[in-house]
């Protein structure tokens, strides 16, 4: 793995070792838990929903999600 796919691995909060099951159910729960409609408008959570949506996409990009 590369350092992109590493720290995209980080921000979803899963090790090195996780499969490709477990990058999308985790992908999901964070979607669902930094979705602005879930948040009322927190710029915090909508940072973190942004990281979240920037690390499923590099990883789809190394066909790891």
């Amino acid at each position: 793995l590369g350092r992109l796919e590493r720290q995209a691995l980080a921000d979803l909060d899963l090790d090195a070792g996780a499969d490709r099951a477990a990058v999308k159910r985790r992908y999901h729960e964070l979607l669902k838990r930094f979705h602005p409609d879930t948040n009322g408008g927190d710029r915090a959570a909508e940072e973190k929903l942004q990281r979240v949506i920037k690390a499923w996409k590099t990883l789809r990009k190394a066909g790891l999600a």
